[in-house]
């Protein structure tokens, strides 16, 4: 793994130039896209590399380290579990750049064994700069007599009573570990017996010494001195320690006309699905890795292309043993306890999310200020509060009618629920759409739907076949003679824990347009009918072709000797359709600029396909989210006559195809310029915390760590549209077109 100025993600290969004659040039050959899984890889690549970025204080630099760990986990039990499905059902398709899925799971099989070694010498270079700050991470040989004491008094009290040790013989089969579960196995002697210990999640991974020095024990140190006291007599002859990561697909089986049934029914599955990747703790024994590996059913010497035939629930592929910590990703769980307040300095500084002086205009009438004008919120750098007293409002104002609203995902003790069950209770018409399957929510999701079920909210889940995955509020208001119509629609979910660390895009109207097509939108979702929109795009209706007309109109342009442009700042690009329109484009002049967190397929800067398309990538204290699309129509970027727009969808096939999502223009004069001489430039400028992507499907850092950080301009610098009052004190960010 590099690190500093200048590192550089594993490349994924340039294409093959088309042989003389061939009748298959690049345009028209797998080879013109990046693989997805690889590119998903990078991603993660560029996530570790913050940790090992001096520019971070430390205790930072370990959460991105924790984060680099979950993604790769994730990616086993999300993207390998996908591979591996495939090749069991003999399923021969290639991926878009041409590979098998045989063929892919090889490759990222390598990719995926090096990001595990670079995490965990990422996890040693940290715990000896926290040593070297005072925290002191400490092994067994390491406890003085007065800890051992306390580590026995403690663990009998608030962990011995949570545990519970399983023989494995004939009457005591291999017990259930859950995804992600770390369990201990235990050799006892006197007589020899093997037994598994796992631990519950219930328990601190990290448990804090007394005394004034910062000394921690993780939860298997303290296991493992103590595991004699779950076998009082007996001496314990090995100890080790094991993970394994389940497939995390939700299976439904459409037998029930009740969807909330059908997904519980399908998490019950999922809770015991098969077995993706199974890790061993550094120090596990030959003979202990065999009795896990055997009862797993895992078969070390089957090859990749026998396993559709095997049966077994893992290969030696999915086998690893790890040479420092199992499971970094708890790491995160140091962030959580009094460590951050102890060391301020070694974390970044405080920051607070703004309210927006315009609702402090309007003495916090959202209604009021809404009127007055759009008002456009960049989240986490203005406050999720607005949306929370929006809906506040709007179930305790008795002009209120109806509250329509989507939830995707939302936190257990959500604001934006409450509010709804108050409305609901206070006799208004409200109605509630919650995807049952938005992934890792399925549980909590359902919970809050019978919440508010109970409380008189109508409760809808979509439609069949597709996810809801715009994120949008309706709320019909008498005022006076007149009945109005607001809409709140977004990028990001209404979470508030979600919006304090992700920069999502926040719009509040009473546009009668827009509000129309919300109302329209609505319906489409309750009543499977969509009604011809004004002016929002909606997916799957009409999403990807309106987006081709923009980009055409730019071609034409382009052609027409006019200025051309794309700026586009999303999550990921993989849509092979939308690749190769935007493949079109530069080749017909037209300039191509994306800031693209995640995956992407598209190769940047290669003659011939693709020599005006440019894709960076940002990776800093926030998560980049938000989703937004500029085209300069004819005019010189950041202009006012472009056409702007915000949207719930990223490029994604499934986004244009199997969701439901919403493009919506940015019309008021304020926010059309907030979003582009403020967002997409400061993006477009940044060079500190930017990566960029090349052809070949490496990422190059750029150099300049004094450079201009988009993030921390954001932080200090007010969203016009919320300025209100305070509008003199517009600032812009530097590369802005005077």
């Amino acid at each position: 793994m590099e690190t500093g100025n200048g590192a550089e993600s594993a490349p994924q290969g340039e294409p093959e130039p088309a042989p003389e004659g061939s009748r298959v040039p690049l345009a028209r050959s797998p080879e013109r896209f990046l693989n997805r899984e690889l590119s998903d890889l990078a991603l993660i690549a560029r996530v570790l590399e913050e940790s090992c970025n001096d520019a971070h204080q430390l205790l930072e630099r370990l959460r991105f380290l924790s984060i680099s760990a979950d993604l790769l986990d994730q990616f086993f039990t999300v993207r390998v579990s996908s591979l591996r499905r495939a090749i069991e059902e003999g399923d021969s398709d290639t991926s878009p750049d041409g590979l098998t899925a045989p063929e892919q799971l090889r490759r990222v099989s390598d990719r995926a064994d090096e990001l595990t070694r670079d995490i965990q010498g990422g996890w040693e270079q940290i715990e000896t700069c926290l040593n070297d700050e005072g925290i002191h991470l400490v092994d067994d040989a390491a406890l003085t007599a007065e800890e051992r004491s306390w580590l026995a008094r403690h663990f009998a009290q608030h962990v011995l009573p949570a545990l519970t040790p399983f023989t494995i013989d004939r009457e005591h089969p291999f017990p259930f570990v859950p995804s992600g579960g770390i369990c201990a196995i235990v050799e006892m002697t006197d007589p020899h017996q093997t037994l598994l210990i796992p631990l519950p999640g219930v328990i601190p991974r990290f448990v804090r010494l007394p005394g004034d020095d910062v000394r921690i024990v993780t939860a298997e140190t303290m296991l493992e001195r103590n595991a004699a006291a779950l076998f009082p007599g007996r001496e314990v002859r090995h100890f080790a320690l094991f993970q394994i990561l389940r497939d995390n697909e939700l299976a439904l089986e459409e037998r029930n006309d009740d969807l909330r049934l059908m997904v519980e029914s399908g998490l019950q599955g999922r809770d015991k699905a098969n077995i993706i990747r199974l890790k061993f703790g550094a120090g596990s024994s030959a003979d202990s890795r065999n009795f896990v590996a055997r009862h797993l059913g895992v078969i070390n010497d089957v090859s990749l292309d026998e396993l559709g035939s095997t049966g077994s629930d893992v290969t030696a592929l999915d086998v690893a043993t790890v040479d420092a910590m199992l499971g970094i990703a708890d790491a995160m769980q140091l962030m959580t306890g009094t460590l951050t307040a102890e060391f301020p300095e070694l974390t970044f500084p405080r920051f607070e999310s703004r309210m927006p002086q315009r609702l402090l205009d309007f003495d916090n009438d959202c209604f009021a200020a809404i009127r007055d004008s759009d008002l456009l919120l960049h989240w986490p750098f203005e406050t999720f509060d607005v949306v929370a007293n929006f809906l506040a409002q709007a179930a305790e104002d008795p002009g209120v009618l109806a509250i329509k609203q989507t939830l995707y995902r939302t936190s257990d003790d959500s604001p934006i629920v409450a509010a709804l069950i108050r409305a609901a209770e206070a006799g208004k018409s409200v109605t509630a759409v919650v995807e049952l399957e938005a992934r890792d929510n399925e549980s909590a999701n359902i919970s809050l739907s019978q919440r508010m079920e109970a409380a008189g909210v109508q409760i809808v889940y979509g439609i069949v076949g597709l996810k809801v995955h715009c994120k949008s509020t309706y709320v019909v208001r008498r005022e006076e003679d007149d009945t109005l119509m607001y809409a709140h629609l977004g990028t990001g979910n209404y979470h508030p824990g979600n919006a304090r660390i992700y920069t999502d895009l926040s719009f509040f109207t009473c546009d009668p347009d827009i509000t129309h097509d919300a109302a329209m939108v609505f319906n489409y979702l309750t009543s499977n009918t969509l009604t011809p929109t004004r002016v929002l795009a909606v997916a799957p209706d009409n999403l990807r072709s309106r987006l081709f007309d923009l980009i055409d109109r730019e071609i034409h342009n382009a052609r027409a000797g006019r200025p051309a442009h794309v700026w586009a700042k999303l999550n990921s690009l993989i849509d092979p359709r939308m690749i190769d329109k935007l493949y079109e484009a530069s080749e017909a002049g037209v300039e191509v600029d994306l800031v693209v967190r995640r995956h992407c397929t598209l190769r940047p800067g290669i003659e011939g396909l693709s020599s005006n398309i440019q894709v960076k990538s940002i990776i800093g204290r926030f998560l980049e989210h938000s989703r937004i699309y500029c085209f300069a129509n004819g005019h010189t970027m950041p202009d006012a006559r472009a056409e702007v727009f915000m949207s719930s969808a990223d490029w994604m096939d499934r986004n244009f195809d199997d969701r439901v999502e919403l493009m919506v223009p940015m019309r008021d004069p304020l926010i059309h310029r907030q979003i582009l001489e403020q967002i997409m430039v400061a993006n477009l400028a940044d060079t500190r915390q930017t990566w960029h992507l090349h052809a070949d499907g490496s990422y190059r850092r750029d150099s300049e760590q004094d450079g201009f950080c988009a993030q921390s301009w954001f932080m200090q610098a007010p969203g016009l549209s919320g300025l209100g009052s305070r509008a003199a004190e517009a600032t812009f960010p530097p590369g802005r077109r005077t």
